[in-house]
């Protein structure tokens, strides 16, 4: 059932896990016109799936809804998923997107099948992530235990940020277009939208600077119970020269451990061909577990719309295909 946004948060409080782009803070930070947000609650006495959509209105779409980040309970079984899904579907939209970040439940796509959905023509987000068990020892590879090394020897400082400020946001966007012309990365960070991430205490920021106060890499996470969301990550070119990018995540690492969080979630992992295969390739040294999502399924009411949105993705808007 659709519902107002009031009484929607008033419901997502009932669930543990909460990932990060269903939050209210994300939802501020996107900075979105409340009429194209949409809220979903399969139930309100006793709820075991909720989320938020953005309604968007195509050239050849009239009704388009994309839903990143599903709240569920820990015990859902398929016929639950199919039943919500297909009152989604009966809703009348022509095209529905989901990206789920949750860990891969085969109850899932079994729901999501029964339901009507699909896996898109083209997949616009890795499925893949890579977890990290803070609780167990950890087993760096020994390229990330030589640029932490390498690190110390520029006597760089771990620093973790907690009441975040707008001159921390302005450095944190500044390293991180530094990283985005590097790397082609294509979305932007404002410092407004940082500024709403930091409404409450579950969004962290991290930074490392080395001895004259230089900024050189920085870190965002997200807490939720007793798991960690990587959400942004920002470094310079010079700490990418001194290995500050590993210290960071490394100091991190054994913050996260000391406060008892169990689970680390490096998010989307890009392996690949091109420069972004770099990525993986650094965050692989933490030793960390690859493992895949329920990522991303699309319903569509005509195969012509299906390959007309296919098309602009990948053609009008140069979208990257994983």
């Amino acid at each position: 059932m659709i519902v107002e946004r009031k009484k929607f948060f008033e419901v997502q409080k009932i669930f543990q896990d909460i990932p990060y782009n269903q939050t209210e803070e994300w939802l501020e930070s996107l900075l979105l016109d409340e009429k194209n947000i949409i809220y979903f609650v399969d139930s309100i006495e006793k709820p075991k799936i909720c989320y938020w959509g953005i309604i968007f209105k195509r050239p050849f779409i009239k009704r388009h809804v994309l839903i990143n980040g599903v709240c569920v309970k820990d015990i859902i079984s398929s016929q639950d998923i199919m039943h919500h899904y297909r009152e989604i579907i009966s809703s009348g939209y022509e095209l529905i997107e989901i990206s789920d970040i949750g860990f891969y439940d085969a109850n899932f796509e079994v729901g999501f099948r029964r339901a009507g959905f699909i896996r898109p023509l083209g997949m616009s987000e890795s499925p893949l992530t890579m977890i990290i068990k803070l609780q167990e020892p950890f087993v760096f590879h020994r390229n990330w235990r030589r640029n932490v090394k390498k690190s110390m020897e520029y006597d760089i400082q771990f620093k973790y940020i907690e009441v975040p400020t707008v001159n921390d946001a302005e450095i944190f966007v500044k390293l991180f277009n530094e990283l985005k012309e590097r790397k082609k990365i294509g979305f932007n960070i404002t410092v407004n939208s940082l500024m709403k991430l930091f409404l409450y205490d579950r969004f962290k920021l991290f930074f490392v600077h080395d001895k004259k106060g230089n900024y050189l890499a920085g870190r965002i996470g997200y807490i939720c119970r007793n798991k960690v969301y990587d959400v942004f990550a920002a470094n310079s070119y010079d700490g990418i020269k001194c290995g500050a990018v590993y210290y960071l995540q490394e100091k991190i690492f054994f913050y996260l451990r000391d406060i008892g969080m169990e689970i680390f979630d490096y998010g989307h992992i890009p392996p690949g061909t091109d420069s972004l295969d770099d990525i993986y390739v650094s965050k692989s040294y933490s030793g960390g577990i690859p493992i895949l999502y329920n990522g991303q399924w699309q319903y569509s009411n005509s195969k012509i719309l299906e390959f007309a949105y296919c098309l602009y993705k990948y053609l009008l808007h140069k979208n990257k295909r994983y």
